[in-house]
């Protein structure tokens, strides 16, 4: 008989005298009590809608995102088949290092026109920026206080100017308990009523319905004469498409005038389109510099894109005519006549300037003397797409997204730096050469050369100050905590438009 046959048949007769021995013994029952059995409880999957959003921001962070292999791990989080809050999610797992968040500006939005119109300085608003202040010493209440005000808007018509302070929205005081509603009703409502004046005991009423028309960036734009050296003053608040437009007429003028220095305060600008600032840059650049073409910025992409698009090339250049669409229409812009020779650049920052703002700087820094005027910048270095479902998938897709035609996502996809490969602005901003505080209520407003950041510009331009400042004292306040939310416009967008085909899903 063989080995294995033997075996068998030893655990064969082992296994049949252990049943023999089992039927004589007596089982005793089991004194636990045993738990009633729990039906399995039936998991409601997501919505289709919701499946789709997943879906699109989980092949968002796989392909496009600039950080996609270290969010690789996280994407599990927006599976289909249980993830029901994608927007959240999209929030929490965009790049994060030992802990800190790195990537501020991702995020999944419901309704891509709506964020794309609010950074085009359109959609319903009363054309205004505000910063929050506590109102007193109690930290019971708030005040807002007025930055600036778009020209032609409801605020504009309604008298509001830089320093008015904001007591109170339809008769009711702002403390920190409706504080987040009321940046909801100041900004995003259809009508609303302010309390306004130097302090809250003698308001004056002013109410405003809110419009659609666009807010134009271009706050002020002067020309001041310092010891026969004309220097050009331009405050600009966002890089939107349709500026492209009026910027080359701003620029024209300065040329006129006859500057050689320019002073450009973006103390409050949170960025905007790549498009545009690259315009910007190529009139403000030394006229040699633009006439040659050369970098005036480069990117990096993740991986893949880099792979894919390896026949792409990535720089930036400055250049004299710039093409886009506005509304349906294809608008060319020549800028060659537009360029002033600007030798000195002065620059107005504080920490809402980011993102383009940022850009603007990094991009012209190799090549002109740049003086920094404020506070350190925000420290955006990256740019993104807006990009919808058909943007990823291409009309010809075979895979659906019919439930979320109207989403998008604001998706970082590159960094940023000059032609020498430096930014200055990663990680934390840029820092300035001259500090001095934006003081909202120093009875000036923008554009006078008595306003405390334009003052300290034009003195290191070399304007001498001789007389007193004004009667009007400056008032004082406390900035509202960092765990409230200031409601200044949205800060570090860097947009791109020109997007090549990745032909995904296809």
């Amino acid at each position: 008989m063989k080995r294995h046959q033997l075996i068998y048949t030893a655990l064969v007769v082992a296994v049949s005298l252990m049943t023999f021995m089992s039927c004589d013994e007596k089982v005793e029952p089991d004194p636990t009590p045993q738990p009633t059995p729990q039906p399995t409880p039936v998991v409601e999957k997501p919505s289709a809608e919701l499946q789709q959003a997943d879906q699109f921001a989980i092949d968002l962070f796989s392909t496009y995102y600039l950080w996609s292999q270290e969010v690789k791990k996280d994407l599990p989080r927006l599976s289909p088949d249980t993830c029901k809050t994608p927007i959240a999610v999209v929030k929490e797992i965009r790049y994060h290092n030992a802990g800190k968040e790195v990537d501020h500006w991702t995020q999944l939005t419901q309704d891509l026109g709506a964020m794309t119109s609010s950074v085009q300085g359109l959609g319903l608003s009363y054309g205004y920026s505000l910063d929050a202040f506590w109102a007193d010493q109690t930290q019971t209440s708030i005040v807002f206080v007025v930055q600036y005000v778009n020209k032609g808007k409801p605020a504009d018509a309604a008298g509001l100017k830089r320093g008015d302070a904001i007591w109170t929205l339809d008769g009711k005081a702002i403390t920190p308990s409706n504080y987040s509603a009321s940046i909801q009703k100041v900004f995003y409502s259809n009508s609303v009523t302010l309390g306004v004046g130097n302090d809250p005991s003698n308001l004056k009423s002013v109410s405003m319905t809110a419009d659609k028309e666009w807010e134009d960036p271009i706050i002020v734009n002067k020309t001041f004469d310092i010891d026969g050296k004309k220097v050009g003053y331009l405050f600009y608040s966002a890089f939107d498409l349709k500026s492209a437009s009026t910027l080359p007429v701003v620029f024209r003028k300065f040329k006129e005038d006859g500057i050689s220095e320019l002073i450009i305060d973006l103390r409050y600008n949170g960025g905007g389109y790549a498009f545009t600032e690259c315009e910007l840059a190529s009139m403000i650049a030394p006229q040699a510099n633009v006439a040659a073409g050369d970098v005036f910025q480069t990117e990096v992409y993740n991986s893949m894109l880099t792979d894919a698009w390896k026949d792409t090339d990535f720089n930036t250049y400055f250049r004299t005519l710039f093409e886009y669409e506005s509304e349906g229409n294809k608008i060319t812009e020549d800028v060659s006549d537009a360029n002033p020779g600007i030798s000195k650049l002065y620059a107005i920052v504080t920490d809402n300037s980011a993102s383009a703002s940022e850009g603007l700087i990094v991009g012209l820094g190799p090549y002109m003397d740049i003086t920094l005027i404020g506070g350190r910048t925000y420290g955006k270095y990256c740019a993104g797409f807006m990009l919808s479902p058909e943007d990823l998938y291409g009309k010809t897709s075979t895979y659906d997204y019919s439930k979320i035609t109207k989403w998008g996502m604001y998706v970082m996809v590159s960094m940023f730096a000059d032609k020498n490969g430096k930014n200055a602005a990663q990680p934390d901003g840029i820092p300035v050469n001259i500090e001095v505080e934006d003081k909202l209520r120093d009875g000036y407003q923008l554009g006078d050369e008595n306003e405390t950041m334009l003052k300290a510009a034009l003195k290191a331009a070399g304007k001498t100050y001789t007389r007193t400042r004004a009667s009007t004292p400056e008032i004082h306040m406390d900035p509202v905590p960092g765990n409230l939310v200031k409601p200044a416009k949205q800060k570090g967008f860097l947009i791109k438009t020109d997007i090549p085909s990745l032909k995904f899903n296809e």
